[in-house]
């Protein structure tokens, strides 16, 4: 029997006949021209994923008009010069892609444009929560013209070859903040009542409708809740989905929460490791009120077990991905064949949001270094085939020594431990983290499949090193020095690492203290409490910075020191200096010179590591070529690692 039949089975969407049901979703990659153009770059990008078999492509959101934008580089079609390349686009995904349907994704940002708009001037959240936009209200004139903007730009998507287009109506851009009661407080025609909010979203849809003709495919993204003060419920949005059907939609794409709430309500899915992941109770009552199929998007549940069982329970129609497809390209296809141990599964760090939407960056994935250098990063066969060896066995080693051997080297992993992960083994012990032990399961699979020999528990001294023969050495052993704070009492029988607490080699008592506020320590307190191994934790971080787990992902940190912790009972100092540690007290100095005592029948540093350069140094002219990466550099976190092995591993 073929795996997941109700994944696989076909789907009409309005002329589209689909023969399984797995999209790829839109998401926006900052891969544009500064103009707003089309790029060859993000033809590549889009060229890797529609090989891997998705039934249907959606191009990420599609400025409608420029005036009210980023000046982040975005797709533009408010203008015919804009249409070549993007036609260039649409024929390299149907070709490529054995002739997938491609959707362009249409978007008007509104309050979160440089030059803020929206119904009725409510202030919004900026992206990443780092302050207010104060938009100004539109006229009736000018929500008119925006009607024909989102018009003139759909059939634009029609006439560079798309096979339908998809209206973003979410995430607290214009269209959503005209029909929620949140922000839109107008008295005339698009205000007030249900009816006038979502009245111009309906305008839209009517009319590209008529200009666009019965078959080409319509879509509407909407928010089925929106987690705020007098927001959308389903009371609203029902009615809403039903209203959108009526009036000539395809299929809904489903949503929930906005800006706002991403990171302010627990409630709100698939925005932080921590919270609940998946849209399907909200998708449920849609797809109950409607015909056209409902589109699920994952929201953090990427297991395809689970999509598996909500199709097959009438949860939704359709899956789209998104964030999964920038970790592993061939989801599609590998999930298809029931591959899903070779897929590279998203770990949900949204380092993705922190690099492209809060940091202004193009679109990057902590674990897979192609993503958006598809043509750059091609892995192609190595010009001579050399003897490589790769010492230690974390992240970077593994990810070096994979795509080594991929380009035809003899690769060779010497690890002092007798198990491959390096720091993640303990990383993914940590409650909301086993994502990562999946990871690093992939990566030695990957290796394994590749020739790569391991060779473990073994000791890696120059002697060693020199004897192996090398043409190319590359150190990954990470940061094994461990950072122990200069505290009276930090040596005491009740003062653990976080590895001993994790591994169970130490128990903890029901009052902890964590002295060092790194997602280490945050996720170590998270953890305890969540198991109930303690019943008190308290966070002692000595900088002065803003918020415990300052060196998460800005969602994820968000939700664990605003929520989680503080649900938990979990108490946080920042700034604060632990003077000593004695049997069951620890003694704090706060950020105004007063002195805390502290109960503790536990204590738990974690300072990080440092890196130890001292093979480094004594091999410097001994081997052939050598080089260092990740934490073997300087302490940071994965990302780093296989970035900086994945770069290396190509140049030799």
């Amino acid at each position: 029997m073929e795996p997941y039949p109700h994944l696989r089975k076909p789907i009409q969407i309005g002329n589209l006949r689909l023969k399984h049901r797995i999209v790829m979703g839109p998401m926006w990659t900052r891969l544009a021209g500064i103009n707003g153009e089309v790029t060859q770059q993000m033809i590549d990008y889009y060229v890797a994923r529609a090989k891997s078999g998705p039934e249907m492509v959606v191009i990420e959101s599609t400025a409608v008009d420029s005036r009210y934008g980023w000046t982040e580089p975005t797709l533009r079609l408010d203008g015919n010069q804009f249409q070549p390349w993007y036609h260039k686009l649409v024929e390299a995904i149907h070709l490529n892609g054995n002739g997938v349907p491609v959707l362009g994704q249409l978007i008007h940002v509104g309050a979160f444009s440089d030059n803020p708009v929206s119904p009725s001037g409510v202030p919004s959240m900026k992206l990443g929560g780092t302050g207010l936009f104060q938009p100004r209200v539109l006229s009736i004139e000018e929500i008119e013209e925006t009607r024909e903007k989102f018009i003139e730009a759909a059939v634009r998507v029609k006439e560079v070859g798309c096979d339908g287009v998809l209206v973003h109506g979410a995430t607290a851009y214009l269209l959503e903040q005209f029909v929620s009661p949140y922000t839109n407080k107008r008295t005339d025609k698009y205000g007030g009542s249900l009816e006038n909010r979502m009245r111009l979203p309906l305008e839209i849809v009517r009319g590209i409708r008529e200009k666009c003709g019965p078959d080409f495919v319509l879509g509407y993204v909407m928010v089925a809740h929106e987690w705020l003060p007098d927001g959308i419920t389903f009371e609203e949005s029902v009615p809403f989905a039903k209203a959108l059907e009526e009036a000539s939609c395809d299929y809904l794409d489903m949503f929930v929460g906005t800006y706002e709430t991403f990171a302010s309500d627990e409630r709100s899915p698939g925005h932080s490791k921590y919270t609940k992941f998946g849209l399907w109770p909200h998708t449920d009552v849609i797809k109950k009120a409607l015909k056209i199929p409902v589109v699920h998007r994952t929201h953090g549940d990427y297991d395809p077990d689970s999509w598996e069982k909500h199709l097959e329970e009438g949860h939704a129609d359709i899956v789209q991905l998104a964030k999964p497809t920038l970790c592993d390209p061939g989801i599609f296809n590998k999930v298809l064949e029931g591959k899903r141990e070779e897929v590279r599964f998203c770990t949900r760090c949204h380092h993705c949001h922190d690099e492209g939407i809060i940091g202004h960056n193009q679109v990057e994935c902590a674990l897979n270094p192609e993503t958006g250098r598809e043509r750059e990063y091609a892995i192609s066969p190595a010009s001579k085939a050399k003897k490589v060896l790769i010492i230690g066995g974390g992240p970077g080693g593994l990810e070096a020594a994979r795509v080594a051997a991929l380009r035809g080297h003899d690769v060779t992993l010497m690890e002092k431990e007798a198990d491959l992960g390096g720091k993640m083994r303990f990383l993914a012990l940590c409650e909301a983290n086993e994502s990562y032990g999946v990871f690093r399961d992939w990566l030695v699979l990957q290796c394994t499949k590749a020739g790569v020999k391991f060779n473990l528990n073994a000791e890696a001294t120059p002697q060693a090193v020199k004897a192996a023969g090398a043409d190319v050495v590359v150190l990954a052993m990470g940061a094994p020095d461990r950072i122990t704070p200069d505290i009276p009492g930090i040596s005491m029988p009740h003062v653990f690492t976080p590895e001993e607490v994790l591994t169970k080699k130490a128990a903890v008592g029901k009052s902890v203290v964590v002295i060092g506020g790194n997602r280490i320590g945050v996720d170590l307190a998270y953890t305890m409490m969540k198991r109930q191994l303690a019943e008190k934790v308290t966070i002692i971080e000595e900088q002065a910075v803003n918020s415990v787990g300052y060196d998460m992902e800005v969602l994820n940190m968000a939700i664990m020191a605003m929520i989680l912790l503080p649900k938990l009972g979990v108490q946080a100092l920042t700034g604060a200096h632990v003077e000593k540690i004695t049997a069951d007290v620890v003694h704090v100095v706060d950020p105004e010179g007063r002195k805390q005592k502290i109960p503790a029948d536990t204590v738990i540093f974690s300072a990080g590591y440092r890196p130890v350069t001292t093979l480094f140094d004594a091999l410097q002219g001994q081997v052939k070529e050598l080089h260092s990466v990740g934490d073997c550099v300087k302490f940071r976190n994965v990302r780093y690692a296989v970035h900086e092995a994945a770069f290396w591993a190509r140049q030799f």
